[in-house]
C-alpha cells in the first residue's frame, strides 16, 4: 500500500457498501482494504498492521463484536469503529461495553465518518 494517512480495514458483508466506503476513504487519503467476513478480516489483520478497523455488526460467520475481540488480541491499540444499520442505542452501548471505541449507525455522511476516524486516530496517537 502506498503512503497514506492511515491503513484501514473495513469488514462488511455487503459488497456495495465495501466498495463505496473504500472509494470514499481513499479519496480522503486513507489506504483501505476490505473483507466480507470474520475469517477474511482476521486473515488480513494477521498479514497487515492496520491503524484502524471499521466493522459491521452482523457478518455471515459471526459478529463484529466477536471480530473486535479477536482483533484486540492481534492489535491491542488499533481503534475499532462499528458502522452498522442494525441495533438501537442500547445495542450500541452493549457492543461498546464489550469491545470497540465508537459506533456509527448507517447511513452516515462521509464527513461524519472521516471526523470519527480522525478523532480515533488522534486519541490513539496521544496514548502512544
Amino acid at each position: 500500500m502506498e503512503r497514506t494517512k492511515a491503513r484501514i480495514l473495513h469488514v462488511d458483508d455487503h459488497q456495495d457498501t465495501r466498495l463505496m466506503m473504500a472509494a470514499l476513504l481513499q479519496d480522503c487519503g486513507y489506504g483501505v482494504l476490505t473483507a466480507g467476513s470474520v475469517v477474511e478480516g482476521l486473515e488480513l489483520a494477521k498479514e497487515i498492521d492496520f491503524d484502524l478497523y471499521i466493522l459491521d455488526v452482523r457478518l455471515p460467520d459471526g459478529t463484529g463484536v466477536e471480530l473486535c475481540q479477536k482483533l484486540r488480541e492481534l492489535h491491542p491499540t488499533a481503534p475499532i469503529l462499528y458502522y452498522s444499520a442494525y441495533g438501537n442505542e442500547a445495542d450500541h452501548h452493549d457492543a461498546l461495553a464489550i469491545c470497540g471505541d465508537a459506533y456509527l449507525k448507517k447511513p452516515v455522511c462521509i464527513a461524519d465518518i472521516e471526523t470519527s476516524i480522525a478523532r480515533l486516530l488522534d486519541d490513539r496517537a496521544e496514548k502512544e
